[in-house]
Formats: structure tokens, sequence, C-alpha cells
């Protein structure tokens, strides 16, 4: 949440956060705990009530629609989007060829949309990037973050898994977590 703050704050971009099992409420405590102030062109959007209310919710046609509203209110000056996450819709639907179909659909939208986008999913460690199968493959960049054991100390770190198109060390970094931000502090040796 602070990369994307930061970000619009410093752009006056517009960005859209997602999430699927965390109220606004409760993620407005959140990040005020960390002293964090979010930014007025930041649009938090919960699907809580939502469902309450209908059980056989199409959560992706819901969030194609929401993009698409919101690329029409905001136009070009729309470039972020967050989905938290992907697992909790996983958790919410059947997952089956035609999800499968559906998934690959949707992030083929969201690259038509020009958007910057991150699509947070938990994982266990040691596992691959994929929740139903294919979302590893779909996406352009996948970066874990973890906690690491090193010296009696836990450690937060970062690891650049894939990224397209660019090249990048696949070594674990730790990284401290500020008022500005992840910073990373180097990288971690066994």
């Amino acid at each position: 949440m602070t990369v994307l703050s930061n970000h619009l704050t410093r752009t006056g971009e517009f960005g859209l956060y997602c999430t699927v099992e965390e109220s606004v409420d409760s993620l407005l405590r959140s990040c005020e705990s960390f002293g964090l102030n979010l930014p007025h062109n930041l649009q938090i959007t919960d699907f809580t009530e939502l469902r309450r209310e209908n059980e056989n919710m199409d959560y992706l046609k819901f969030t194609r629609r929401m993009i698409e509203h919101f690329k029409q209110q905001h136009g070009h000056r729309f470039t972020c989007f967050v989905l938290d996450s992907l697992g909790a819709i996983y958790s919410l639907t059947t997952v089956d060829e035609q999800m499968r179909k559906k998934m690959f659909g949707f992030f083929d939208f969201l690259r038509s949309q020009n958007l910057n986008v991150f699509i947070i999913t938990e994982r266990n460690v040691g596992s691959h990037a994929e929740l139903g199968g294919n979302e590893g493959f779909l996406a352009d960049s996948i970066i874990s973050l973890g906690l690491d054991r090193r010296n009696g100390t836990i450690v937060r770190t970062l690891q650049i898994e894939k990224m397209r198109h660019v090249r990048h060390s696949m070594e674990k970094q730790a990284i401290e977590v500020g008022p500005q931000g992840p910073v990373i502090l180097g990288p971690l040796f066994d």
C-alpha cells in the first residue's frame, strides 16, 4: 500500500484498490496504524458486502466492469489497480477449467487497459506461484515477499522470481519497511 500511495501522491494519477476479504474500515485502520496517509486519488473498494448479498457473484466480471467504469471516469489518469487477493476470489468460486479460461481472459483484459496491476496471492513457502493452475504463467512479474531467519533474527525479504523483458537478480534481498516504503538492504547469503 505504501508503494502505491507514494506513486499516486507523486504522479497525481488515479488508482483502484479492491479488497475481497477485508473491509475498507479495517484496511484504513491498518494504514493509520502504520502512519500511512492515503491520497485522495486512491479509491478503495471492498467486496465484503457483495459476498454477503450474492453467493453466486462473478467477481472477475464485476471487477472488469468496475475497471471499465473508472477508466471511463478517469481516462489515462487511471494507471494503477490492485486486487487483494486472488486466493480469496478462488475461495468463493469453483476452480475448474471454466475458471481457468475466465482467469486467462481477465489477465488479457487487464493488459489491454494499460494499467500497472498488482494481484496479491498468498502461498505456502516453497510452492509455485499458481493457485488455480495458471497465474504464474499469466503474470508478467512475480515478486515474492517473505520472512527469513538470519542469525537469530527474522528478516523481511523480497525476491523477483519473474519479470518479463527485464534482466534482474534472482537473489533474495533483505528489506526494511520504513515510513517511505520498502528499502532494499542487500542480498541474503547462505
